[in-house]
C-alpha cells in the first residue's frame, strides 16, 4: 500500500513531510490538493504516527477508512476547508479545470496550502500548470510539490530536477524554497536535503537505481508578476556573465608526478586516470555526495 504511487496520493514520506511542516508553523486552514489524492499510508500506521506527535488520531481513524481519500488527514493539521481540483471529476474532485489552460481569475491568492501529489509531470503544458499552481497561492501561503526524480522514465510526460523548481520557485517570483528533500521509493527511505545549485556553484546531478522523489516546500513571500523574466540554468548564468567580462574558466591543474608518468607509463596511467575518473565521477553523482544531499532525520 504505502510503497510504488500509480496514482495521485499521500504516503508515507509525503505524511511526513506535511508534519514537519505543521512543526514549522504552516498554516493549513484553506487548502486545495491538485488532483483528488488518496491517502496511501496504513491507517494504523499513520494513527500511530499522529499520536506520537501529539495530533487527534482517533477523529482520523474514525473518518478516513470511510473515504480512502486525504482530507481528514489535512483537517488534522488543522484545515477547515479542503478543496481538489482535476481535469475530470471521475474522483469527486471540488473543482474541474485542465491545468493546461489558465485558472480563473477568483481562484488566485486564495489558498493557504496549495499541494501537488503527482499530477504535473502529467500535464503537457508544464510551465503553465506550475504557474498555475503558484499563482493559487495567497501571500505567506505554501506550495508542495511530491515530484518524480530519476527513474521514473514512462511514468508521465515529465521527471524533474532540483534546478528546475530552485529556478522557478526564486526570489524574482516571489517565492523562496524552504526545504528541498530527495528520498528513494518506499516507506524506510533516507531522507537527503538538497542542495541549490547556484549556492554550491554546480550542478546537482545525480545518478541511482532506485525511483527517487523529491519533495519541495516552498513559500510565496510577495505577489510579483510570475515568469516575467523567463528561469535559466543557474551553470549557464555565471558561463554567460563571465563571457561578457573577459572572464575565462581556469583549467584544472595537472601534477608534475602525473605528468612525469605519462611520459614513462603512458598505458598504465592511462587506465589509473580512467578508473580514477569514473570513480570520482560516481562518487560526485551518488547520494553520497555531502556537498549535494545531507542526510535528515524525517521527524
Amino acid at each position: 500500500m504505502d510503497s510504488l504511487k500509480t496514482h495521485m496520493g499521500l504516503d508515507l514520506n509525503a505524511v511526513q513531510f506535511l508534519l514537519r511542516a505543521h512543526r514549522q508553523g504552516v498554516a493549513f486552514e484553506n487548502v486545495l490538493t491538485i488532483g483528488r489524492l488518496k491517502l496511501d499510508v496504513f491507517p494504523a500506521a499513520l494513527v500511530e504516527l499522529l499520536r506520537r506527535q501529539g495530533f487527534a488520531a482517533e477523529r482520523f481513524l474514525k473518518a478516513a477508512p470511510q473515504t480512502g481519500y486525504a482530507e481528514p488527514f489535512f483537517r488534522c493539521l488543522g484545515a477547515k476547508h479542503v478543496f481538489s481540483l482535476d481535469a475530470s471529476d471521475y474522483e469527486g474532485a471540488s473543482f474541474v479545470h485542465d491545468l493546461n489552460q489558465p485558472v480563473p481569475a477568483e481562484w488566485r491568492e486564495r489558498f493557504d496550502v496549495v499541494y501537488d501529489g503527482g499530477t504535473l509531470e502529467h500535464v503537457f503544458n508544464f510551465p503553465l500548470a506550475l504557474r498555475n499552481c503558484m499563482e493559487m497561492v495567497r501571500t505567506g501561503g505554501h506550495l508542495f510539490l511530491d515530484a518524480p526524480g530519476n527513474n521514473w522514465f514512462g511514468h508521465g510526460f515529465y521527471q524533474f530536477s532540483p534546478e528546475l523548481f530552485y529556478r522557478a520557485l526564486a526570489e524574482e517570483n516571489g517565492y523562496e524554497v524552504i526545504e528541498m528533500i530527495a528520498h528513494a521509493a518506499g516507506p524506510q527511505a533516507r531522507w537527503y536535503r538538497v542542495a541549490d545549485p547556484m549556492a554550491v556553484q554546480s550542478r546537482v546531478e545525480l545518478i541511482s537505481y532506485t525511483l527517487i522523489h523529491l519533495l519541495v516546500h516552498a513559500r510565496r513571500n510577495r505577489i510579483v508578476e510570475l515568469f516575467r523574466q523567463t528561469p535559466q540554468q543557474s551553470d549557464y548564468t555565471v558561463l554567460w556573465r563571465d563571457a561578457t567580462t573577459g572572464k575565462r574558466p581556469t583549467d584544472v591543474p595537472v601534477s608534475s608526478f602525473v605528468r612525469l608518468a605519462s611520459r614513462y607509463f603512458p598505458g598504465a596511467v592511462g587506465l589509473f586516470k580512467a578508473i580514477h575518473t569514473g570513480f570520482r565521477f560516481y562518487s560526485s553523482h551518488s547520494l553520497r555526495n555531502r556537498r549535494f544531499f545531507v542526510p535528515i532525520a524525517k521527524e
